[in-house]
């Protein structure tokens, strides 16, 4: 990991708090998954992950969230606002989660 990583996890943080949510996914819910949530979620993990490691909790949710957001991508494509938001959570959230490794699999002072 390296402090590169966690800048670019901050700008894209900062770009992301002026995205608007897209209005028309307040109430649909893309393959049956309600995206107010998918965004809470994955938003929520990323400024954990800014702060400092993740819990196994958070790590898990993190990587389940991505990962279901990378399959219903496709099926947003018709929303030119919603494709451009939820592929920079997406993005973000892949970054927020590579840091994380990181650190989970960086030395301790304990261990050294």
């Amino acid at each position: 990991m390296t402090d590169e990583m966690k800048a670019r996890l901050s700008r894209s943080w900062e770009d992301f708090g002026g995205l608007p949510f897209p209005a028309g996914f307040y109430g649909r819910e893309p393959e049956g998954e309600c995206m107010v949530t998918m965004d809470s979620s994955i938003a929520g993990c990323v400024s954990s992950a800014m702060k400092g490691k993740l819990d196994d909790g958070h790590r898990e949710n993190l990587h389940a969230r991505i990962a279901r957001l990378g399959e219903i991508l496709p099926s947003i494509r018709d929303d030119e606002n919603a494709i451009t938001y939820f592929t920079h959570l997406h993005q973000m959230g892949k970054l927020a989660a590579e840091i994380d490794d990181a650190r989970r699999a960086a030395p301790t002072a304990r261990s050294r």
